[in-house]
């Protein structure tokens, strides 16, 4: 296996790593019953770094510190071009890790936190994946947050995605770009004909219950998002309110994409935990800076 991307967090599979909190040396919190028993996060392609990773892990540690977290990255290649089967093999160590939360905690409880167009590649191809394990994955899956996310098809997203991600110095950003401009053309022409999946399909799983089930949703996004435009955003929530889904939504009014917690953090984490205890759900709460 490759070292853990963050202290902590070894790793159990091909951009897959798990961390368990060590329960005999942790304080049990007086509301600890009430804390999540799994939380997976599925980052964002391009600029993921594990410092800026560590925001999140380190938030659930402090606030829910008997409670495991699983981390599932995502490649560029992944979310452009891999088929639906070759990513399934991918993700079996997460399947597998969340089938035996399951089996030894028969009443565990699932918060799923997702970020940009990378993340819902990742979780929808995982959701649909555990439909075919022997536990009931959708029931356990209690909230999901949509952290700068979904987003639309367009070329210029996908492209903006992957340019995330290269060299800042020269001549490896030049390289790249041009590697980066041709891979991303021909994953948008397969997207097209519908020889790939792409976010339109992403968009329509998210909002399906036989995939995700009943449970509430958080959307956590900028009003100043060049890669996912907040009108994109809201366009999801609103769907996902009409077909009854309990909805809150969040704007920060000048986030960075997948960055809002660098932001105003104190005001992110008490959405986080406003949600996760099944508070208000109003469909617009616009920022408060």
């Amino acid at each position: 296996m490759s070292a853990p991307f963050i202290p902590d967090f070894p790793s159990i599979g091909k951009n897959i790593y798990y961390y368990e909190p060590d329960l005999v040396d942790t304080p049990i919190p007086e509301n600890a019953n009430t804390h999540p028993s799994l939380i997976i996060l599925c980052p964002w392609y391009g600029g993921a770094t594990p410092r800026r990773v560590a925001k999140y892990t380190s938030g659930y540690r402090q606030r829910y510190p008997r409670t495991s977290i699983l981390l599932i990255n995502t490649s560029f290649r992944d979310y452009v071009a891999r088929s639906l089967h070759s990513i399934d093999g991918n993700i079996t160590p997460a399947k597998h890790t969340i089938t035996k939360t399951l089996q030894s905690t028969p009443d565990a409880r699932i918060l799923l936190h997702v970020f940009s167009n990378g993340g819902c590649n990742t979780v929808t191809q995982l959701a649909r994946a555990m439909k075919s394990e022997p536990v009931n994955f959708k029931s356990a899956l209690k909230l999901i947050i949509f952290d700068c996310c979904p987003g639309d098809s367009s070329f210029d997203r996908l492209y903006a995605a992957g340019a995330m991600a290269l060299p800042t110095a020269q001549p490896g950003r030049a390289i790249g770009t041009a590697v980066l401009y041709s891979t991303a053309k021909v994953g948008y022409a397969l997207q097209s004909i519908k020889a790939m999946r792409s976010i339109d399909d992403y968009r329509a799983d998210l909002n399906d219950a036989e995939i995700f089930g009943e449970a509430r949703r958080l959307y956590l996004y900028s009003r100043i998002d060049e890669m996912i435009p907040w009108k994109d955003v809201e366009g999801h929530m609103i769907e996902a309110s009409r077909r009854g889904y309990p909805v809150t939504g969040v704007s920060f009014e000048d986030g960075k994409h997948c960055g809002l917690v660098m932001g105003d953090e104190r005001r992110y984490w008490d959405a986080v935990e406003r949600a996760w205890e099944g508070g208000k759900t109003v469909v617009w709460e616009k920022s408060r800076l």
